[in-house]
C-alpha cells in the first residue's frame, strides 16, 4: 500500500462492507415496500402479486371475445384471403395501406380464418407491446415509471377492447412503442444504424394507417423544433422520418388512388370534437365508471406533465428522448394532445371522419404521461395504492364488455338456414353483408348479394360510394332482384338502421318495392338496438 504524503498510510479497506450495486439500489428505490412504515412492513412481494394479477386479469381478457365477426373485422378477413394481386387492388376499393392485411394474410394461411384464430393476431400483438413498453420505460424513465406503464396498459379497457377486434389497430399502438424507442436511440447515438432501425419503424407505421401521418407530422415538428439547439439529433430524427417516408413511396400511387376514390360516407367530420371522442374511448365508455377511470387517468396525466424534475429518484434517468424532464412531458403530449390536433385539423379541412379506434396513435402518450403521474405521488403507499385502483377501475369498466355482441350476424345467419338454394338475400346497406356471409356455408346455395348493384355480399367497395348509391333508384333494384329470383325463389332482405349511409335511406324504398311485388314481408328478425351491428331480416315467399 502505497504510503500518503507525510508518511502515514491509509486505512485498510473494510472488504465486507461493499455497497449494494446501482441496480440493485434503485430496484429497490422503485417500489420498496407497499405503505411501509417502522413495525409494518407490507413486503414488496404482495405488490408484485396484486400487480401480476391485474396485468394477467388484463393479458386474458384480450382473448375473450363474442364469435361473430363485425363488418370491419369481417371485411379485413375477407381481403386477407385474396391471393397478393387481388389483395392490393382490393385495398384500393377499401381505403387502408397493406402491412396489416399482409399480415393477416399469412396468419390465415397457417391458423385458418375462423373468428378465434384471426383474432388472437391482435391479442398477440397487444400482449408483445406490454414487455416492448417495459423494456422502452425502464431505459427512459427508470423502474418505477415502466411498472406502472405495463399496468395501465395491460388493464387499459380501450386496448382490452381492440386487442380482440381483427383490425390494425394493436400493431399501431405496438409501432408507436417501437417508434418510442427508436426515436430515443437516434437522439442518443449518432450513426446510420438507429436512424435506419427509426426509418422502419415509420415506414411500418405508413404501412399500417393513414393516422400514422399524423404522428409523424408531429414527430417531425418537434425535430425541427429542437433543430436550433440540438442539430445533430434532430437531423438523425428527420432522416428517420425520411426513411420512413422512402419505404412508404411504393404504396403511394394506390394511395392517391384511395383518397380519390374512397372516403368515409357513413359519418359526419367530427373536427376537434376527436378530443372528447378520443378520452370516452379510452375510458371505456360512458357509464359511471368509464368516467371515473378517465378523470383519474386525466389527472394522473396531469400530475405527469407538472411534476418537478427533482421527484426523480437518484439514479434514474427521466429523460425521454434524451431531452430534459421538461421537454420529456412536453413530448408525451405531442404524441397525445398534438397528435389528436392535428387529425382534427385535418378532418375539418378534408371532411373525412372520425372513429374512436384510430385514436390508437395516440393512446401510448396518454398513458405514459399517467403513469409518470403515477411514479410522482408522494410515497410508496400512496402510489401502490392509486396504481391498484386505476387499474382496477379499468378491469371493471372492460370485463364486463367482453363478450356483448357486437353484430346480428349470427342470428341472421341461422335464420338463413331455413332458406332454400336460389334464393336471394339482399342486404341493404351493403356493410350488413360481410359478417353475414362468412357465416352461410357455400353449399347452402343462397345468391348473396348488396344494394344497388347486386355485386357479392363478402365486401364492401368503397369506391365512389355515395354516387354508386344514389344512382340508381330503389324500384330499379327491387325490379334486378325480383327478376333474379324468379317466381320460384323468395327474397330475404338484411337491413338495418345503425349505418349512417347514403343507401340507409333508399333500403325502406326497396322494401316497398319488393313488397308490392311480393305482398307484406314478414319480420324473421328484430334489430337489438343495443348491439352496435344491429339488424332486421324480413322474408318475402316465391309467387304462389
Amino acid at each position: 500500500m502505497s504510503p500518503r504524503p507525510g508518511g502515514t498510510q491509509a486505512a485498510p479497506p473494510i472488504a465486507l462492507q461493499r455497497p449494494a450495486p446501482a441496480r440493485q439500489v434503485r430496484r429497490s428505490a422503485a417500489w420498496p415496500r407497499l405503505g411501509e412504515r417502522p413495525g409494518q412492513p407490507w413486503p414488496v412481494a404482495v405488490l408484485a402479486v396484486v400487480l401480476g394479477g391485474l396485468v394477467t386479469a388484463g393479458v386474458v381478457a384480450r382473448f375473450v371475445a363474442p364469435p361473430e365477426l363485425w363488418l370491419d373485422e369481417a371485411q379485413s378477413v375477407a381481403i386477407a384471403r385474396l391471393p397478393l394481386p387481388e389483395l392490393f387492388a382490393a385495398l384500393e376499393q377499401d381505403g387502408s395501406p397493406p402491412l396489416y392485411y399482409l399480415l393477416l394474410h399469412a396468419w390465415i394461411a397457417v391458423f385458418g380464418d375462423s373468428a378465434t384464430a384471426v383474432r388472437a393476431l391482435s391479442a398477440g400483438m397487444s400482449v408483445l407491446t406490454l414487455p416492448l413498453a417495459w423494456h422502452v420505460a425502464r431505459r427512459l424513465a427508470g423502474r418505477r415509471v415502466a411498472v406502472a406503464l405495463v399496468v395501465l396498459l395491460a388493464t387499459s379497457p380501450f386496448l382490452i377492447r381492440y386487442a380482440s377486434e381483427t383490425r390494425m389497430y394493436t400493431l399501431l399502438v405496438l409501432l408507436v412503442v417501437l417508434g418510442v424507442g427508436a426515436a430515443a436511440a437516434v437522439v442518443r447515438r449518432p450513426g446510420p444504424g438507429p436512424v435506419l432501425r427509426l426509418g422502419v419503424v415509420v415506414g411500418a407505421l405508413l404501412l399500417t394507417h393513414v393516422w400514422a401521418f399524423h404522428v409523424v407530422a408531429v414527430t417531425g415538428l418537434l425535430a425541427l423544433a429542437t433543430l436550433p439547439v440540438r442539430r445533430g439529433p434532430a437531423l438523425r430524427l428527420l432522416a428517420g422520418l425520411a426513411v420512413g417516408g422512402l419505404l412508404f413511396t411504393p404504396w403511394v400511387l394506390s394511395l392517391l388512388i384511395q383518397l380519390a376514390h374512397t372516403g368515409t360516407p357513413w359519418a359526419a367530420p367530427p373536427a376537434f370534437a376527436v378530443l372528447p371522442l378520443a378520452l370516452e374511448a379510452w375510458q371505456g365508455g360512458s357509464q359511471v365508471r368509464a368516467h371515473v377511470l378517465g378523470t383519474a387517468l386525466l389527472l394522473l396525466a396531469a400530475l405527469g406533465l407538472l411534476a418537478a424534475a427533482a421527484a426523480r429518484r437518484p439514479g434514474e434517468r427521466t429523460v425521454l428522448l434524451a431531452l430534459r424532464p421538461r421537454p420529456s412531458r412536453a413530448v408525451l403530449l405531442a404524441l397525445s394532445l398534438g397528435t389528436l390536433l392535428v387529425a382534427g385539423a385535418v378532418s375539418g379541412l378534408t371532411g373525412t371522419a372520425v372513429a374512436d379506434r384510430y385514436t390508437s396513435v395516440a393512446v401510448f402518450g396518454f398513458l405514459a404521461l399517467a403513469a409518470l403521474g403515477v411514479a410522482a405521488l408522494p410515497g410508496t403507499g400512496v402510489r401502490a395504492t392509486g396504481l391498484v385502483v386505476v387499474a382496477g377501475l379499468g378491469l371493471v369498466t372492460a370485463l364486463p364488455q367482453l363478450a356483448d355482441p357486437r353484430t346480428q350476424a349470427g342470428e341472421v345467419a341461422q335464420a338463413l338456414d331455413d332458406a332454400s338454394p336460389g334464393d336471394v338475400v339482399v342486404f341493404c346497406p351493403d356493410q350488413l353483408g360481410p359478417s353475414v356471409s362468412r357465416l352461410i356455408p357455400p353449399e347452402a346455395g343462397l345468391e348473396l348479394v348488396v344494394y344497388p348493384d347486386l355485386r357479392p355480399a363478402d365486401r364492401v367497395d368503397w369506391t365512389d360510394y355515395e354516387a354508386r348509391m344514389t344512382s340508381t333508384p330503389s324500384a330499379v333494384v327491387a325490379a334486378d332482384v325480383l327478376q333474379r329470383a324468379g317466381a320460384g325463389s323468395a327474397v330475404w332482405v338484411v337491413t338495418g338502421p345503425g349505418y349512417r349511409v347514403p343507401s340507409a335511406q333508399r333500403c325502406g324504398s326497396l322494401v316497398d318495392g319488393l313488397e308490392a311485388a311480393r305482398g307484406p314481408a314478414e319480420l324473421v328478425v328484430t334489430p337489438e338496438r343495443r348491439i352496435f351491428e344491429d339488424s332486421r331480416l324480413q322474408y318475402l315467399p316465391p309467387v304462389a
